[in-house]
């Protein structure tokens, strides 16, 4: 059996992509952070091509549609098991059906495909409301630990939010994250763990949020079950408000 091995990227995996559609169809397609040695596999490393990936990705949105684009970057973000193989079925059938295969829900690759990218898209949107930042010697720094790798899909929301400081948003979970200044981010790996600011000012602007925080709730309308809906317990480590 054959299978294919990539870099993690989103790159590589069109590239991947490119390399289906020129030689062999794979019976498995693996990260290479998952890789593990199996007899059963011939296995073929395929090297991240940004031209063969922008000729998939134009592909994928002129023959298909840029929906379908989206849906397909946000599930490859979900980095779900076994997602880059349901991503070849989905895109192919694209290519055979047009825009319309959004439409063929009864098809398990194109539903299971729409429902990660909406849970992807869906915690993209939460982070927007749950990144809380630190100032460390003139820089903010924010500590996340998503489910999904939501990190691009957040950028640009909070380059346009904060585009005179310099700033980090940290997937300690990933150990990389975006780093931003002059006006551009790119996403570096981030080998260390969270970072806690001891500065003083920085201290006393979180003391004064904990503060604003409890003071404008109101007991009788307390309702935790909507509380953890809006804002995840799994979430709750990285909020200053609720330590």
């Amino acid at each position: 059996m054959l299978r294919y091995i990539y870099d993690t990227t989103f790159d590589g995996f069109l590239s991947v992509i490119y390399n289906c559609y020129y030689n062999k169809m794979p019976d498995c397609i693996e990260r290479e952070d998952r890789y593990t040695f199996d007899l059963l596999f011939d296995d073929n490393i395929i090297i991240s091509d940004l031209v063969k990936s922008n000729k998939v990705s134009k592909a994928i949105a002129q023959k298909i549609s840029t929906d379908t684009l989206i849906h397909v970057y946000q599930s490859f973000l979900s980095e779900a098991e076994g997602i880059e193989l349901k991503l070849l079925k989905y895109i192919q059938l694209g290519f055979k059906m047009g825009s319309i295969v959004n439409n063929y829900m009864v098809n398990e690759f194109v539903n299971e495909i729409q429902k990660y990218s909406r849970k992807v898209g869906a915690e993209a949107h939460r982070f927007l409301g749950l990144v809380r930042f630190q100032e460390f010697n003139g820089i903010l720094y924010a500590a996340i630990e998503p489910t999904y790798n939501i990190s691009e899909l957040i950028a640009n929301h909070f380059k346009k939010r904060l585009a005179n400081e310099k700033w980090i948003i940290h997937d300690i979970k990933r150990k990389f994250g975006i780093v931003y200044e002059n006006n551009e981010w790119i996403l570096r790996d981030l080998k260390f763990d969270k970072l806690e600011s001891h500065e003083g000012e920085e201290l006393f602007y979180q003391n004064l949020w904990k503060v604003f925080h409890k003071s404008v709730s109101i007991k009788e309308r307390k309702n935790e079950i909507l509380q953890m809906k809006n804002m995840p317990k799994k979430y709750w480590n990285n909020l200053i408000e609720m330590e």
